[in-house]
């Protein structure tokens, strides 16, 4: 069942990608898309937690689909605790390279 759910995603697992800049990843960034590494997982709890390389939710006004990003380099969110070496990502600001 997952490779059938994945074969309809617009990105898949080792997809490489740029970053728009926008509010939550304001530099941008260029990376690989992967799953969420397990210490993220341990860190932020099942709630948040990917199985494969997307995760969507209901936000207040639409349907948010997001992508696990590895980067190339470091890059800074808009909390200024980075730099991180990966982020999720809402599909609508990945570009695929």
């Amino acid at each position: 069942m997952k490779i059938e759910f994945e074969a309809h995603m617009k990105f898949k697992d080792g997809d490489k990608v740029r970053v728009k800049p926008h509010i939550c990843w304001p530099e941008g960034a260029v990376g690989t898309v992967s799953i969420q590494p397990d210490f993220v997982k341990e860190v932020i709890g099942k709630e948040a937690s990917m199985d494969s390389t997307q995760r969507t939710v209901k936000g207040k006004v639409k349907i948010i689909t997001s992508m696990w990003v590895d980067f190339d380099e470091p890059a800074n969110d808009c909390s200024d605790d980075g730099p991180y070496i990966g982020g999720e990502v809402q599909i609508e600001y990945l570009i695929k390279i």
